[in-house]
């Protein structure tokens, strides 16, 4: 097995208030995809951010691996619990292995009563080729 290191992500752009949207994102068919880790960054209309002004999203997510047809949580689950709190990611207990040439189904939920946001995944891990 040859492991190499690889970032899948996913962008969500201008979320309204109390709106969800779902993006996929296709694993390669070239080899299965280990995360291993998972960050998010984000912000309101693009505006600038910095330490005092980072954004923290109301939004909740569901994932679906399509591979095997199963949801990574029984319900929707708040982003900064999943994906870390945007400046240390979140560490999987044990690394979720994903197969080549299937899919993973995001559904993104902004539960804000006014906000819209801009939301970008990211899916830290390493492609396992098979050698």
């Amino acid at each position: 097995m040859i492991r190499d290191f690889y970032i899948y992500g996913t962008n969500f752009t201008n979320i309204a208030a109390g709106a969800t949207l779902t993006n996929i994102i296709s694993i390669q068919a070239d080899s299965d995809f280990e995360v291993q880790k998972m960050n998010f960054s984000s912000d309101l209309a693009a505006g600038v951010q910095t330490d005092s002004t980072r954004t923290i999203p109301q939004c909740s997510v569901v994932i679906l691996d399509t591979g095997s047809g199963r949801q990574l949580m029984n319900q929707a689950i708040d982003l900064t619990t999943f994906f870390g709190n945007g400046l240390q990611p979140f560490i999987l207990p044990m690394p979720k292995v994903f197969r080549a040439n299937t899919a993973l189904s995001i559904a993104l939920t902004n539960y804000s009563a006014a906000q819209v946001y801009n939301v970008k995944m990211s899916f830290i891990g390493v492609k396992l080729f098979r050698g």
